[in-house]
């Protein structure tokens, strides 16, 4: 099992990239931010009960600038955590998905016949079914000819079959001809797919 594992260069993954400022630095800027807006505002208070009456207005009016820079400035600094938790949320995907590339090689290294558990879903898939290709990796073929019979025994409706090797095909997916289409059911194929769905859940978020 080591010695598979060892095949795989993890290391070469592209790590996550640092965000631009750390979490705990952006909490202690809104701290500072925030207390200084509250002081602002307990000033502009303060000048408002006792300044009017001692010609304090020209304070107030100096402290309203103050406190909308204030107010902006937590918006910008809210604003970029936001995004900072995007791009991490968005690089981890990506990361998560190389990995499970990497394992799922490691895997059907180990257990090569997986690829005929990929095969089944693929027909079941499939209603019209009487007269079916199915395109698999050259290092799966055999594996896959010799499941045939037992497949079609247990889905029933596959009149004829015929088991090919295509290398375009990575090891453990497969693809489906039928009269009336293709089923890619290839490994690449569905972790894409993974992917894009991760990601339209991250747009809406």
């Amino acid at each position: 099992m080591s010695g598979l594992i060892a095949e795989f260069d993890f290391k070469a993954l592209e790590p996550l990239a640092p965000p631009r400022a750390p979490v705990s630095d952006a909490e202690a800027v809104l701290d500072v931010l925030a207390e200084a807006r509250e002081d602002a505002e307990r000033i502009r208070e303060e000048a408002r009960n006792e300044g009017y009456a001692s010609g304090r207005s020209d304070a107030i009016a100096s402290l309203e600038p103050a406190l909308a820079a204030l107010t902006q400035a937590i918006a910008d600094v809210r604003a970029q955590q936001a995004e900072m938790a995007t791009e991490l949320e968005r690089r981890a995907v990506e990361l998560g998905l190389a990995l499970s590339k990497k394992i799922v090689g490691v895997t059907l290294g180990l257990e090569p016949e997986k690829v005929v558990g990929a095969v089944e879903m693929a027909l079941r898939g499939i209603v019209e079914r009487d007269r079916i290709t199915v395109l698999v990796n050259p290092d799966d073929l055999e594996i896959v000819r010799e499941a045939m019979d037992g497949l079609r025994a247990s889905l029933g409706g596959i009149e004829h079959c015929i088991v090919e090797a295509e290398r375009r095909v990575a090891r453990g997916g497969c693809i489906v001809r039928t009269p009336v289409g293709d089923v890619d059911a290839r490994v690449e194929t569905k972790l894409e797919r993974a992917g894009e769905v991760v990601a339209a859940a991250l747009g809406r978020s």
